[in-house]
């Protein structure tokens, strides 16, 4: 079972009926960042010593409280495990109120530890609603993942021996330790409509790293960033070797990806956690990518033998669609401790254009100063 957080809300002098029952992770289908019918959203949530079984079901009451009419004041408290956080309320102006970096904390009996998080919402006057949100689970002994950024073209003639190389010999021999994400950028990105290579596969995020990576000889590859300002870019005869020595080194952090889709208005509710595993300096950030597997769309090929060497019928794998939360990402955290786990919502709108049952969330932790990836993850969108 998943550890889910139930959020309830109460307003004083109203009788509400509100479902805080145990359910099922890990994640329900919710409306954008806000929580569930609750006006507002929750930000920079972090859960400090958390249980670390992987049963923990519980409730986290959030109580909003109207103490006067004329102005209003609306008072927040969480309760979690019998256990209450502080107080923190304001003055709302018109009907609204906001709350903006306001830290809520709750030192929970054993072994629940603290939940800590910043409350940032706009809240009317009527407060009825409810949601669920994710207390996420990290194993006992995470997995270290390498991220492997292929870059690549559909008139590169020499890409399609990249990606054998990748499909037959690296996914096979690295299994889930290898996290694949394909760039079309460059110049033989470059759409041509006089033929079938007309759909265009880049998008400004890819291109942006493109540029900032400065690939321009293709196919090429980066392998967690290492190396970067000046031996970042890895060609494939060195690729299994690069791969090896990064799955050497420790494993310094976890990231954990919920998702829930709703298939109606193709809207992807995402829950991502990070937690570092070992006390680290340096600033760190998080990215957050769209992939896109296996689309079918025509690609030069040096190794066919027709006259065009052209196949018609290529298969396209872990095509970086864009970036969910910019393309370099957000800031996470500033010289992180251990047994702390970061949470970011987002809210995202599938183009449909897009096959969502081949969609992919990518989501890597990185060192800020020289963009070095601790970890990284994948989860697909559509169960």
């Amino acid at each position: 079972m998943k550890k889910l957080i139930i959020i309830c809300a109460f307003v004083a002098g109203v009788s509400v009926f509100t479902a805080c029952d145990k359910v099922e992770g890990p994640y329900k289908v919710e409306n954008n960042t806000s929580l569930g019918t609750l006006p507002g959203t929750l930000s920079d949530i972090r859960v400090l010593n958390a249980t670390t079984t992987a049963d923990d079901i519980s409730s986290l009451k959030a109580t909003f409280t109207i103490t006067e009419t004329d102005p209003k004041t609306i008072e927040v408290v969480f309760e979690w495990h019998g256990a209450s956080s502080n107080s923190v309320s304001h003055v709302a102006g018109g009907n609204d109120v906001t709350f903006s970096n306001d830290s809520v904390a709750i030192a929970a009996p054993a072994p629940y530890g603290t939940l800590t998080f910043k409350y940032s919402a706009t809240v009317s006057e009527n407060l009825i609603g409810e949601t669920d949100f994710v207390v996420p689970f990290t194993p006992s002994s995470p997995v270290k993942k390498v991220l492997f950024e292929d870059y690549t073209g559909r008139l590169c003639g020499n890409c399609p021996k990249a990606q054998r190389l990748i499909a037959n010999t690296l996914e096979p021999l690295y299994h889930e330790q290898l996290v694949v994400a394909t760039n079309h950028a460059g110049h033989y990105a470059i759409p041509n409509p006089a033929n079938c290579f007309a759909e265009d596969f880049r998008n400004p995020a890819s291109t942006e790293l493109n540029s900032f990576f400065g690939l321009t000889a293709y196919p090429s590859s980066m392998v967690n960033r290492v190396g970067y300002p000046t031996n970042h870019i890895k060609f494939f005869n060195s690729w299994q070797n690069d791969i090896d020595q990064e799955l050497s080194k420790p494993n310094d952090a976890y990231v954990g990806i919920y998702t829930a889709y709703d298939q109606s208005t193709r809207t992807a509710n995402i829950v991502v956690s990070s937690e570092f595993l070992n006390a680290l300096s340096d600033d760190y950030k998080l990215a957050v990518y769209l992939l896109e597997d296996s689309l079918h769309g025509c690609q030069l090929d040096y190794d066919l033998t027709t006259p065009s060497q052209i196949d018609s019928a290529y298969i396209h794998r872990h095509v970086v669609r864009g970036a969910i939360n910019s393309t370099f990402g957000e800031d996470l955290a500033a010289n992180p401790s251990t047994q702390t786990k970061f949470l970011r919502i987002f809210n995202y709108q599938i183009p449909s254009n897009f096959n969502d049952s081949q969609c992919y969330i990518l989501a890597y932790v990185y060192k800020a100063s020289n963009y070095y990836v601790l970890q990284s993850e994948t989860k697909r969108i559509r169960p």
